[in-house]
């Protein structure tokens, strides 16, 4: 593969990964926050952005085990 094409690639994850991990911290911010929504609706925001976070872990885990995303 041309050095240009892997480089986009690169950013392309790097910019997503980030963009995840931003929205699963606004989920567990929206959670703990003191807000008028429904208990269960926070709880549920909260799990959500916690399960996020695990599997964004799990597969950067994934990832460096198995050789990475290019090979």
């Amino acid at each position: 593969m041309k050095i240009s094409v892997i480089a986009t690639l690169v950013l392309i994850v790097l910019f997503g990964g980030v963009a995840y991990i931003a929205a699963a911290g606004t989920l567990i911010i929206y959670a703990l926050g003191n807000n008028k929504a429904a208990k269960g609706k926070r709880t549920a925001f909260g799990l959500l952005g916690a399960l996020m976070f695990y599997l964004f872990i799990y597969t950067l885990i994934q990832l460096i085990k198995n050789g990475g995303i290019i090979l």
